[in-house]
């Protein structure tokens, strides 16, 4: 991996570090809204599959190094073996699966901005499948009380920042392309 990668690793790292803390707690569920998802999706359509995750795997590892990195600055193994734990788990595949559908798209014909948000709706379908089976194992919950806490309340929320993430990083991932700070799947 050169430098120029790293950096831009780092940096998605750092920003998702940021936006887990732009968290709004919803007195009825344990699982915040959080701007999380957006950072992932973000870093899924800029980086690409394999350094989209490295980032999140860093993420990650911050937190369960102590680091306050996770919304609500909170850290460690309880904070991931807690209701939300899944969600958490799940950002490295859900940039990943993101990631990898963006540069099979690009390989066949030029990525537009509803192209990479539907991608990243695949994406979320991942990180809810893992955090409500994970909410609901954890909390002892039935699959429909745990599709409420986890799911249904944050559905509009996160459908509008996958809106914002495929317009940010459409138009971000081509500045970058285009001052050859980052590559396309096919050069």
């Amino acid at each position: 991996m050169n430098i120029k990668k790293l950096i831009t690793v780092s940096i998605f790292t750092a920003l998702m570090c940021v936006l887990s803390q732009v968290s709004i707690s919803i007195p009825f569920s344990p699982v915040p809204i959080t701007m999380q998802i957006l950072c992932v999706c973000l870093a899924s359509v800029v980086l690409g599959k394999k350094a989209g995750t490295l980032s999140q795997v860093i993420y990650i590892l911050l937190g369960l190094c102590g680091f306050p990195v996770f919304a609500g600055l909170k850290s460690g193994i309880n904070a991931i073996l807690g209701p939300t734990g899944g969600y958490i788990v799940s950002f490295p595949f859900v940039a990943f699966l993101t990631g990898y559908i963006i540069e099979n798209i690009e390989k066949h014909r030029p990525l537009t901005r509803l192209s990479i948000g539907m991608a990243m709706a695949a994406g979320l379908f991942v990180c809810y499948f893992t955090g409500t089976f994970w909410l609901a194992l954890s909390l002892n919950l039935g699959l429909v009380k745990a599709l409420a806490l986890g799911v249904g309340w944050y559905l509009p929320f996160d459908i509008l920042k996958i809106i914002i993430s495929s317009f940010l990083g459409y138009e971000i991932r081509h500045a970058l392309i285009k001052a050859k700070l980052i590559s396309t799947s096919n050069t």
